[in-house]
């Protein structure tokens, strides 16, 4: 293959370089995908090895789409191109007892490791309303990504000047890590943590796989965390072909641990460094370009590169002003539908940005309103569902035994008659004997707490349990079937009228569908950890469809390594681009990363680009008044005020309030001819006094207004339902995954902000 005749100079100087450190600094839509696929091809031609060489990535998607083109360039080939997460899954499943696992552990997703803090906090006794699992879960996090394990944790705590929350967290941060380590399981975390602890503790190991791996490609540089850069770091230092790419503009995840620092000091780490700048942009407009390279040229931590493309000039880059959320959505949806309608796109050829999801609501009201078919990247995703958990939580106790998360999620769905109590004593009665959880079932006869109807249900589903296994069965499509049919899973929803439970059934059905794809695919190698590592590490975005013909919906956060035609960015003020929390810290590294993340978004579009803010925006449930972002004032975009044209949407009532605004009508006469009538809502005291004052009730729910619950803590109104005495309301809180349905007028849910 003659590369020279398919690559610019910049990038057959890239795929051609092989011996010795290589830092590739590649702007958005510059190839940089191309330019890994074939420098991997180039390395086989020149008589490497395919199993010297690894390929590292951050999604399932960018790992997949390599693999297909490595596959296409040098057919039959395999190479090893995987994730961060994979990479590391596979070498805890050698070489994981050296850290206390066995090979068939665990990986606890956020819900499993929230549960499992709730369960701790708990059993420490620390309210879990004050002191959020989540939040713990996330300090926790931060923590291992920075190498620093729950001993040193609170060893830290202990010399240092902390708050109430460090101290809480260095409480439960070591009970928790045990704990997993009694289940034989991880977090996310903790594949990085180990990993890099195994090299760090292991000169041989290190060695070995540094032997293995002569030719390491790491795409996504900007976005490694310390431990990722210590694994890195682990498997360059003998043989030293280390290419990394990425682009210090595109670093946006420092919230959750990710160093620009790693890409900043490349050349640093390797003094003897070659070092090449892919500029030219193949996807977007020069009029699109112009703004990004307009916009980020005001941060100061970044390598220098000039972006230039030989596409057309395109239209200018349009701010839209309107007057609210509601005009907005219904504008933009508007827009969609009359240039599908003129032919001129396709709906898949659309996507609409925001800073926070819960800016989509709107969005999605007017999409819906006008027939839009749309997508939600970082909705409730598939395999989050309460059902398909609870599918895969039984997988994973008959793959591990030892999972404790798995089995409390399961032991009582369907229900059996094993209640919270009887789990209680159970649990209890298990960690006195140092047993696990399935084990201290089978034996529950001796659990001298149990009653003998309760031993006996306990005991029976640890039988069940112990009937299943992958080699009886044949194949995780058919051991799946089994445990569906020999439990009931979906007995209860079969007659169900109710259009959820009939969507239950057909989410079980599609998780079986996609066993049966994996067993296809592995044939003899199927293996149950297999299946369950696809499932458990699973992104967001690997759910998009790009054929499914949808306009798509996501955070600018999602958005990073994909394109689309046309884009809008939508709420372009401060408080949102940039976020309020780094206006609120003053901090310029949070600033310059925010500036970032709107540089990302811009990036995403090929043809058109169209920004847009509102002068009023409803947030936490009030209106505000908008400020126009500061970022705006980087950058030569065309303004189009919106706010005099209310389009199709405006009703007789609209034109009532611009009445009253402008002050055409007067109010008071209004107020003083209507009759008098006595409130719908009075005491029996005014009734008797006959005084026209309505009784003191309390301020009623909104979808979309924040409360909070005594037991639960604080969530967010999904619905409200019926009237009067029947109005009920379903809160989503910020622990569950499930919404809470209460009545109104008795629940305890009290709006944040009230006393």
């Amino acid at each position: 293959m003659d590369f020279q005749q398919v690559l610019t100079p910049a990038q057959y100087a890239a795929v051609t370089h092989h011996q010795g450190p290589l830092l590739v600094l590649a702007g958005p839509g510059s190839g940089k995908t191309r330019v890994i696929t074939h420098r991997i091809a180039s390395l086989i031609q020149s008589g490497v090895s395919a199993n010297q060489i690894l390929g590292i990535t951050f999604t399932n998607k960018a790992s997949d789409e390599m693999s297909e083109r490595v596959q296409q360039l040098i057919p039959g080939m395999r190479v090893e191109i995987s994730t961060f997460h994979k990479f590391c899954v596979k070498i805890l499943r050698r070489y994981g007892r050296a850290v206390g696992l066995d090979s068939n552990f665990s990986i606890f997703d956020t819900t499993d490791q929230q549960q499992l803090i709730r369960y701790v906090l708990n059993e420490l006794d620390i309210d879990t309303v004050a002191y959020n699992p989540s939040t713990i879960a996330g300090m926790i996090s931060r923590a291992k990504n920075d190498l620093i394990t729950a001993e040193r944790y609170a060893e830290a705590f202990q010399e240092s000047i902390g708050d109430h929350l460090q101290a809480v967290a260095a409480r439960v941060y070591p009970v928790y890590q045990k704990l997993l380590l009694e289940s034989n399981a991880v977090d996310f975390d903790d594949l990085l943590l180990h990993v890099a602890s195994l090299l760090k503790g292991s000169p041989e190991l290190r060695a070995t796989l540094d032997e293995r791996y002569q030719y390491i490609l790491v795409d996504e540089y900007q976005d490694t965390n310390l431990a990722q850069y210590q694994i890195v770091m682990g498997l360059s230092l003998n043989t030293r072909n280390l290419c990394v790419t990425g682009d210090p503009d595109q670093s946006i995840y420092g919230w959750r641990g990710a160093k620009i620092e790693n890409i900043l000091q490349f050349e640093r780490d390797f003094p003897d460094c070659k070092t090449i700048r892919l500029e030219q942009n193949f996807r977007s407009t020069k009029e699109i370009l112009r703004v990004a390279d307009s916009l980020i040229a005001h941060n100061q931590k970044r390598k220098i590169k000039t972006l230039f493309t030989e596409n057309p000039e395109g239209s200018a880059v349009e701010l839209l002003t309107y007057n609210d959320e509601r005009q907005e959505a219904e504008e933009i949806a508007l827009h969609i539908r009359r240039a599908v309608d003129r032919g001129e796109f396709e709906y898949t050829d659309f996507a609409i940005f925001y800073r926070v999801n819960s800016l989509s609501r709107e969005l999605e009201l007017a999409l819906a309103r006008h027939k839009i078919p749309y997508q939600l990247a970082g909705s409730v995703a598939f395999y989050e569902r309460t059902e398909v958990k609870d599918l895969l939580s039984y997988l994973k106790l008959i793959n591990n035994p030892d999972d404790r998360v798995a089995f409390s999620r399961i032991v009582n769905k369907p229900l059996r008659g094993i209640g919270k109590t009887t789990q209680r004593k159970l649990i209890r009665w298990a960690d006195e004997k140092g047993i696990s959880l399935l084990e201290a079932a089978h034996q529950a006869a001796d659990c001298p707490a149990l009653s003998k109807r309760a031993a006996t249900m306990v005991a029976r589903f640890a039988k069940m349990i112990s009937g299943f296994s992958l080699a009886d069965s044949g194949s995780v499509a058919q051991l799946m079937e089994l445990v569906i049919d020999s439990t009931r899973l979906i007995d209860s929803w079969k007659e169900s009228p109710d259009e959820e439970d009939q969507q239950r059934i057909a989410n079980v059905n599609e998780l079986v569908s996609t066993a049966r794809k994996y067993d296809q695919i592995f044939g003899d190698e199927t293996t149950l950890e297999g299946f369950l590592e696809v499932s458990t590490l699973a992104s967001a975005t690997d759910q998009l469809d790009a054929e499914a013909g949808q306009v798509t919906l996501m955070t600018l956060h999602a958005a990073k390594g994909l394109e689309y035609p046309v884009v809008f960015i939508i709420g372009v003020e401060q408080n949102l681009i940039p976020h309020e929390r780094v206006l609120r810290e003053e901090l310029r590294d949070g600033l310059e990363e925010e500036r970032r993340l709107f540089f990302v978004g811009i990036t995403r579009a090929e043809q058109c680009l169209y920004l847009t803010q509102t002068r009023e925006r409803s947030l936490r449930g009030r209106p505000w008044r908008t400020i126009t972002s500061d970022f705006l004032k980087e950058i030569d975009v065309e303004v189009k005020d919106m706010t005099d044209f209310l389009g199709e949407h405006r009703s007789h009532f609209d034109d009532f309030v611009e009445s009253v605004k402008r002050g055409d009508i007067d109010t008071e006469a209004l107020k003083a001819a209507a009759p008098q009538k006595k409130p719908l809502l009075m005491t029996g005291a005014d009734l008797l006094k006959q005084t026209p004052e309505a009784a003191d009730v309390p301020q009623g729910f909104s979808v979309g207004m924040r409360v909070r619950h005594p037991r639960y803590g604080v969530g967010t109104v999904m619905g409200i339902s019926g009237f009067a005495r029947k109005r009920m309301v379903t809160v989503l809180f910020d622990d569950m995954e499930e919404g809470q349905t209460f009545v109104a007028a008795h629940c305890p849910l009290q709006p944040l902000g009230l006393r």
